[in-house]
């Protein structure tokens, strides 16, 4: 029962990865995976106890299930091969991994016809010298390769993110699950080598082994891909604010002649043409703002992160309000430097994108709609009840520019 749960979890992620993929453009590695899951599927079909009793019933010769299991599971360890072969720097050579299977293929089919049609234990066992040759060519070669598998997936996952990293961690220790079950029975196999008289061990825990090794990696798949969907669906709405961003800051860089074509640019020119625009505006940026924002978040209770989006978002706003309207809030004597500090400056590209989408998506946040109403109210009044100007120091060069990510 274990095997065929594990042959259906296996089947159903391979069919998943067909029926979810089924748009994109055909990837080798992908395709070397999925045929993998299928591969390994059928071997613990054709592995499990129930099939082989019926296989010996009914097939008319022994082991032929326990034969086709072998071959389809080296099979599927050869598609692993390939598919460490095109997502790491390995010298693995396909080839070289093709001819070598046929090789150990064609020695087990010779050895099975030669003798385990007729050997009751046949791969059970080291008695039988034919029987320890064919144990022991498909227990080195599966070893060896679930080993080469375990390092290349700990490669893999030294350069990829926390979500993803977490799947190949599963699929890794699917792999060591299924190693374990392997080593257990070349144990075995080598206690009845060295004792004849030892009573014959059934060997089940590798076939559960191997089961249970199936259902992790095919949840090790299953999550790293669902985990690089998560994040290809963030980066997505990620591009769509900050292009929403770049829409509303069109009364800046057409006048200031930062764009001059009417094609629209490109993300990466317009993710660059939004920062120069928060260059432009910054002289913009009265600091007199201050209270009434701090007010703001003070009422409504924000948290850091929400506080940090929400000024910018409004004094971005504010900002690009005075420059429609052509007035220069800051004088000579108040503004900040034309450039964030270096040593302020984040280096991770990727904080700041997603800090420039939190601003944008912060645009229409209550709060900040609360802050630009309360200070247009304040300008419809004349500005009689706002406060005084802070002294020039207020603005040293190395105030932090929530904009640019710099919190």
């Amino acid at each position: 029962m274990a095997a065929y749960v594990a042959a259906l979890a296996a089947f159903s992620e391979c069919v998943r990865r067909l029926a979810v993929d089924r748009h994109l453009p055909s990837a080798l590695s992908r395709d070397y995976l999925t045929l993998g899951l299928l591969l390994a599927s059928a071997s613990l079909v054709a592995g499990a106890p129930a099939t082989m009793r019926w296989s010996d019933q009914h097939a008319g010769a022994l082991h032929v299930a326990y034969l086709i299991h072998c071959i389809l599971t080296m099979l599927a360890m050869v598609c692993m091969a390939g598919f460490l072969r095109t997502v790491t720097v390995t010298t693995v050579r396909m080839r070289a991994t093709a001819a070598l299977f046929a090789g150990c293929a064609g020695v087990l089919a010779v050895l099975y016809v030669l003798f385990g049609t007729a050997d009751p234990q046949f791969g059970a066992t080291g008695r039988h010298p034919a029987s320890l040759v064919f144990a022991l060519i498909y227990l080195g070669f599966m070893i060896v390769w679930i080993v080469a598998f375990i390092r290349g997936a700990w490669r893999i996952s030294r350069g990829a993110d926390s979500e993803v990293r977490v799947g190949i961690v599963l699929a890794a220790l699917g792999m060591g699950v299924g190693l374990a079950g392997l080593v257990w029975k070349a144990l075995l196999l080598l206690q009845t080598l060295a004792f004849p008289d030892v009573p014959i061990r059934n060997s089940a825990f590798t076939l559960l082994a191997e089961a249970l090794g199936a259902v992790l990696f095919a949840a090790g798949s299953g999550f790293a891909a669902a985990a690089r969907r998560v994040d290809e669906f963030r980066v997505q709405a990620r591009a769509e604010a900050i292009k929403l961003l770049w829409g509303r800051l069109r009364p800046v860089w057409s006048r200031s002649g930062l764009f001059e074509g009417e094609d629209e640019l490109d993300f990466r020119r317009q993710v660059v043409q939004v920062f120069d625009v928060c260059l432009t505006l910054r002289r913009y940026v009265d600091p007199t703002l201050e209270p009434t924002i701090a007010m703001v978040i003070t009422q409504r209770r924000l948290g850091a992160r929400r506080a940090a989006r929400v000024t910018a978002a409004a004094e971005l706003r504010i900002a690009l309000a005075a420059f429609e309207k052509g007035s220069h809030v800051a004088t000579s004597g108040q503004h900040a430097d034309p450039a964030p500090q270096p040593t302020k400056l984040t280096a991770d590209e990727q904080r700041e994108l997603d800090w420039i989408a939190e601003v944008a998506h912060a645009w229409t946040d209550e709060a900040v709609i609360d802050i630009v109403r309360r200070v247009g109210a304040s300008m419809d009044s004349g500005r009689c009840h706002r406060p005084p100007r802070r002294p020039a120091t207020a603005w040293h060069p190395s105030r932090r520019w929530r904009l640019f990510g710099v919190r």
